[in-house]
């Protein structure tokens, strides 16, 4: 039996949909919060909805087991099925950029409560926890970075998010090494080859605001690593399933062989005819004198209004920026050498993106408000005024 956390989420979602696909979904047992099962199938299928239909995503959600509750709920659990896990997917994450108690309860407290319980699961053949690549800190800049223990707490972070994550792996490695642990690290997941942006806009947003405003705080020949959500999915299945992996810990990532130059990126919204891109990118150094003018000033000229929306966004597209001006990729070499199938450029799927979005760039960043703390303010009411 697999238990899958997050399987209401993008990535998780995603996920069960490839169970759901390849037949193995009667045999996963998703961990989601509710009151009690049918409200978790409800939970499940309306996430499911954004990737198919309302009557197939709802016979999809009624293919798993259900386990009402939480991470932290896990350490009381007397339910017998626990007992017949072989192999776990921890995915669930809050994702929030600032310094919310539930980024560090979620993502620390809540994995290490998972795997107290995993720890007494006599079956349990492989733990595979889901980082992000971002642990590393903000600290490189314009390298292919490799994998490695993260940093320590000292260590500078754009969000707490990967701080987070960051801490999660140093505690999941101190206090519980005798977990069959598999660490699997992310990088920018963006899209869908085939379904676009339906399942969820998240970032894709920000890129769009990016050639939208045409502005770069990023060295003209860096980089940026952003692999689609169903090439991610597929990997994890295989790492989790794979007997003979070579590694504990790999980047699931674009790597050198996929990464998005900045000619390429700003050469693929043109192709696609994006509406409104302002190219050749003035790139900036956010460091330097002028600091954040240049962005602030090109923000302002193609989005005038000055509502909460407009405020929130720049915030929003500033925190995204930090991680763009690191200039960076993530070496997939482990990935690639265990034979599993190399990600897709982000040019090569961009068309898919753009053709199954109708939404504004202001509508589609309510995707990630929440991540800001602005989740109350901005509804769709106040989107469409």
């Amino acid at each position: 039996m697999l238990l899958l956390t997050g399987g209401t989420g993008f990535l998780g979602g995603s996920f069960y949909l490839d169970a759901v696909r390849n037949g193995t979904a009667a045999d996963c047992l998703l961990l989601i919060r509710g009151t009690d099962e049918a409200a978790c199938r409800a939970r499940l299928a309306k996430n499911l909805s954004r990737a198919m239909d309302r009557t197939s995503a709802e016979a999809a959600a009624g293919l798993c087991g259900i386990l009402p509750g939480d991470l932290q709920s896990l350490a009381t659990s007397t339910d017998p099925r626990l007992d017949a896990v072989t192999h776990i997917a921890h995915i669930a994450a809050d994702t929030s950029f600032d310094s919310r108690d539930s980024v560090w309860q979620i993502n620390v407290d809540g994995t290490l409560a998972l795997a107290a319980r995993a720890r007494r699961m006599p079956k349990l053949q492989r733990f595979l926890h889901i980082g992000t690549a971002f642990c590393c800190g903000e600290a490189p800049h314009l390298e292919m970075v490799h994998e490695a223990t993260p940093p320590g707490p000292e260590a500078p972070h754009i969000a707490e998010y990967t701080r987070s994550k960051a801490a999660a792996e140093h505690a999941l490695k101190a206090a519980f090494p005798e977990l069959p642990l598999v660490v699997a690290r992310p990088s920018i997941v963006v899209g869908h080859t085939t379904l676009g942006v339906r399942p969820s806009a998240s970032i894709f947003w920000f890129f769009r605001l990016l050639d939208h405003t045409g502005v770069l705080p990023a060295d003209k020949d860096g980089f940026i690593d952003i692999v689609p959500v169903d090439w991610v999915s597929a990997r994890l299945h295989e790492l989790l399933r794979k007997p003979d992996l070579k590694h504990a810990l790999y980047h699931v990532s674009a790597g050198l062989g996929s990464r998005t130059t900045w000619d390429d990126f700003a050469a693929a919204f043109a192709a696609e005819g994006h509406d409104g891109g302002t190219r050749p990118y003035i790139c900036f150094d956010p460091k330097g004198p002028e600091g954040w003018r240049p962005f602030d000033a090109a923000f302002k000229a193609k989005f005038p209004k000055r509502d909460v929306l407009n405020r929130t966004m720049a915030v929003g597209a500033r925190k995204y920026h930090r991680f763009v001006n690191q200039d960076i990729a993530f070496d997939n070499a482990r990935l690639l050498a265990e034979g599993f199938a190399p990600p897709p450029a982000f040019k090569d799927y961009l068309k898919v993106c753009l053709d199954s979005q109708r939404a504004t760039i202001a509508e589609q960043f309510v995707d990630d408000a929440a991540a800001f703390e602005f989740d109350e303010a901005l509804t769709p009411s106040t989107v469409a005024a």
